[in-house]
């Protein structure tokens, strides 16, 4: 084992346990945490393995296919992450109109 994967080794487990620490209420996510910090662990330490995954689904080199799964992740996690933000706003704007016609049903009142 080289030095760099003795570093990628600790930050893939150090991101998991940080992930399932992160998601504690949550058993999915924190198995999605768990398994993809095991998953990354083993494809540092076997990087053949990703070139015969790769083989067999018809890319080039394991690069690629890792390049490809971490667009489609980063670009899933940003649609995820807008959706919520949405999901906010739209629960904001609900408790303002609420505490603003709460707040003139008081003034009307007096």
């Amino acid at each position: 084992m080289t030095s760099i994967q003795g570093i990628l080794i600790a930050c893939c487990l150090l991101a998991a346990v940080l992930g399932s620490v992160t998601f504690r209420a949550k058993l999915a996510y924190r198995m999605l945490a768990l398994f993809l910090g095991v998953t990354a662990t083993i494809f540092v330490l076997f990087p053949e393995f990703t070139t015969v995954i790769a083989h067999a689904l018809g890319v080039g080199r394991g690069t690629d296919l890792l390049l490809y799964l971490s667009l489609i992740a980063g670009v899933h996690a940003m649609l995820l992450l807008y959706l919520r933000i949405r999901e906010l706003e739209r629960k904001l704007t609900e408790h303002v109109r609420a505490t603003a016609l709460r707040g003139a049903k008081r003034t009307t009142v007096l």
